[in-house]
């Protein structure tokens, strides 16, 4: 039976017509005693030396054939996602034409990813401006136009939510305080589903100082604290997010997003589905941040961070 829910439409800029046969050449490989061999996905565990290099080669024909964008309104970006710290970051723009055939990770960059917890590497193509609006083409800049994904991470590890450092401008931008700190962007309105990628959903923005020094900070109790707290909120967002735009009689699609944060809920806190519904109806988000911290174990958080000082 069909289930009533108020479905929202996502916020996501998605690419028009899609290019990525044009980075059907752009390979991948950790380290320099690997050979280029087409693979896309690489066990962390079994890797030592991991010095991460790519061969940017672009397919400029199909993107003339196709004839939606020339190829000099895009750039060709690479970007890596943290899955440790749930952090992404922007490490290389050049031209299409301009690009290296073969480029290599730098060390200081390469030093800033913890490779051995997890991370994901994309090759994209964007747009390098915005455009005049038109039906079934890109407008906006850095809206991706094609794309190639890349990961090396523990074969059990799951995909995380993306964590982006944003400049002062970046949220202002956004008609926020410029001395954010963190501010999570919910990309999709509609949580009750299933995201193959979880960037889908949302997106975690920190401000540039901020994202530093968890950066620097990730191994220790410390920062791990921090983020747990971030965590806390995320998961508390989701539940009042999520129960708010389920209608009353419906119940969370199994296995989905909302219904994957509310099981880490109840399971933590003994918490019925009814008795959250009636905080959310109530607009009692203090009580489901209540709920979330018990889930994530955010006292124990905060009593580490408490006796380091």
């Amino acid at each position: 039976m069909r289930r009533n829910r108020v479905r929202t439409e996502s916020r996501i800029v998605r690419p028009f017509p899609s290019l990525d046969e044009c980075l059907a050449d752009v390979q991948f490989r950790p380290s320099p005693d690997r050979d280029f061999d087409g693979s896309t996905s690489f066990d962390a565990s079994q890797l030592n030396d991991i010095r991460p290099e790519f061969r940017l080669k672009v397919d400029r024909s199909a993107i003339e054939v196709a004839g939606t964008v020339a190829p000099s309104d895009l750039s060709l970006v690479i970007r890596l996602a943290d899955l440790g710290l749930h952090r992404s970051e922007l490490i290389f723009h050049s031209a299409p034409d301009a690009a290296p055939e073969a480029w290599t990770v730098p060390p200081d960059v390469r030093r800033r990813f913890s490779w051995k917890t997890g991370v994901e590497a994309t090759v994209a193509l964007v747009l390098r401006e915005d455009r005049r609006p038109r039906s079934g083409q890109p407008f906006l800049k850095g809206h991706w136009v094609a794309r190639k994904d890349f990961s090396v991470r523990p074969r059990s590890s799951p995909r995380r939510f993306p964590i982006e450092r944003w400049t002062a401008d970046d949220f202002v931008k956004r008609e926020l305080p410029k001395d954010t700190a963190y501010w999570i962007d919910f990309i999709s309105e509609d949580l009750d589903q299933r995201f193959d990628d979880p960037g889908d959903a949302l997106r975690v923005c920190l401000r540039a100082d901020v994202y530093d020094a968890l950066a620097a900070a990730e191994d220790t109790d410390h920062g791990r604290g921090v983020m747990s707290l971030i965590l806390t909120e995320i998961l508390a967002e989701i539940v009042f997010r999520g129960l708010r735009a389920l209608e009353p009689s419906a119940h969370p699609e199994r296995g989905g997003l909302l219904d994957t944060a509310i099981e880490r809920v109840t399971r933590a806190t003994g918490a019925s589905l009814e008795a959250l519904r009636r905080h959310v109806e109530e607009g009692d988000v203090a009580s489901i941040r209540a709920f979330a911290q018990a889930a994530t174990e955010a006292r124990r958080s905060i009593v580490k961070i408490a006796r380091r000082h």
